[in-house]
């Protein structure tokens, strides 16, 4: 496969997912699917790019993650994307409704990262690196507790992120 084709494979698999449940909840939501997604891409891709030029973790210039803009992949705002519409949707079609339903959409995005997202895509594919901060946000979370591939305070973001994304989308449909 070209280097120039696989560079653009990630943002096609995330873009195409992401398009996926855009469209579902749009069958859901409707119009405010649209300003859903445009919270949820505007807060992730200025959140990545602000938390990894702190040096937290840093994206590996490698030809798999693709175009960037400034230090983060184009394709990470479509894998928030994905991720915090999907797992949304996911609660729903377990049967969840409202404040469940959004709660139960961080515990499963969160699940996802800790289970699929972490593992492969950080440690077996190499696409980013996680590097110690000392005084960094999540500076009260002991260390011993950073067991996993990623520290604590990124699988608290993974479970807060979905959790307002998902709230302001249940607001909007209390409002409209």
């Amino acid at each position: 496969m070209s280097s120039r084709v696989s560079s653009f494979i990630l943002l096609m698999i995330f873009g195409v997912l992401s398009t996926i449940t855009l469209n579902v909840m749009w069958t859901t939501f409707g119009h405010l699917t649209i300003y859903h997604m445009m919270l949820i891409f505007i807060i992730a891709s200025l959140g990545e790019s602000i938390v990894s030029s702190q040096g937290y973790y840093h994206y590996t210039r490698q030809e798999r993650n693709g175009p960037f803009i400034r230090n983060v992949p184009i394709w990470i705002a479509f894998l928030w994307t994905f991720s915090i519409q999907g797992s949304l949707l996911i609660a729903l079609l377990a049967g969840a409704t409202g404040i469940q339903a959004i709660l139960a959409s961080g515990l499963i995005a969160c699940l996802a990262d800790l289970i699929l997202f972490e593992p492969f895509l950080c440690r077996n594919k190499q696409l980013w690196r996680w590097t110690p901060v000392t005084n960094g946000y999540f500076r009260f979370i002991p260390s011993r507790f950073n067991r996993f591939t990623a520290p604590l305070g990124n699988y608290i973001t993974w479970f807060l992120f979905p959790i307002i994304a998902n709230g302001f989308l249940g607001l909007l449909t209390l409002i409209f």
